[in-house]
């Protein structure tokens, strides 16, 4: 078994790294970790080729007006697995593109968290209300 040798900075460590998406784009290595507030206008984000240990969450924080979609890339499809908690009932993720939070359905506070192998993306989350967040293919 390898020795992994771990620096931290304590100071770093006490606040998390929030960035509200304000544009479509894509998400590179240097993003592993951050929160990502989704408000105002639902945009399409594309994560990166998986790595292991890489991160991320996104939260609702304010209502949008149309549907945001968290998506693997292009050359990666089938890589999200796992699933989400959305009005009690769970929603199975299993190999799928991408993660949809849905328009009109949204509450504060609905998150998706997202954390790869190197191979997968293993998905995991809440939404409040019905339909609130849903799985599928491109």
């Amino acid at each position: 078994m390898a020795v992994l040798e771990h620096v931290s900075d304590d100071v770093m460590r006490i606040f998390d790294d929030y960035e509200l998406v304000s544009a479509t784009g894509s998400l590179n290595l240097s993003d592993s970790g951050k929160i990502f507030k989704i408000s105002g206008t639902g945009y399409t984000i594309t994560l990166p080729a998986p790595s292991a240990g890489w991160k991320a969450k996104f939260i609702v924080v304010a209502a949008f007006s149309t549907d945001f979609v968290v998506q693997t890339p292009a050359d990666n499809r089938d890589i999200i697995n796992g699933g989400v908690i959305v009005n009690g009932a769970i929603v199975e993720a299993d190999a799928v593109d991408r993660v949809t939070f849905e328009d009109d359905a949204e509450s504060v506070g609905d998150f998706i968290e997202i954390h790869s192998d190197g191979t997968n993306y293993f998905l995991q989350g809440n939404g409040n209300a019905a339909s609130s967040i849903s799985v599928g293919e491109l």
